[in-house]
């Protein structure tokens, strides 16, 4: 909603002892689409190998931010990715028309009767 996409993804963990470790990710294609930032995210976090570490903070930070107007998609043939980005738009205009949180997973909705 920001009108900006993201060339690379920084993660920054801060342990309880305060001591930090920092992993950066250029991304194959810059980008503002939720499930491709998400699974960006995800693969640092993994990276890491963190196994019962006492972590105090997690910090993603989206760098080298570019308008959105000048952003390029690489086309395939895989519909799945195109529903997706179709979604997200819809999700977007959702909550800039009726406010944040008014969509999500029907699971966090509470039950009728």
């Amino acid at each position: 909603t920001s009108g900006e996409i993201t060339q690379a993804l920084t993660l920054t963990v801060t342990y309880a002892d305060r001591t930090q470790t920092t992993r950066s990710r250029t991304l194959t294609e810059p980008t503002a689409h939720t499930p491709a930032l998400a699974t960006t995210a995800r693969e640092l976090l993994t990276s890491l190998g963190l196994q019962r570490a006492r972590v105090r903070t997690l910090a993603l930070r989206a760098e080298r931010l570019r308008p959105a107007e000048h952003t390029v998609h690489q086309l395939t043939f895989d519909d799945r990715d195109h529903k997706l980005r179709r979604l997200e738009t819809a999700l977007d205009r959702a909550a800039a028309r009726y406010g944040p949180g008014i969509t999500g997973a029907a699971s966090t909705f509470p039950r009728a009767g």
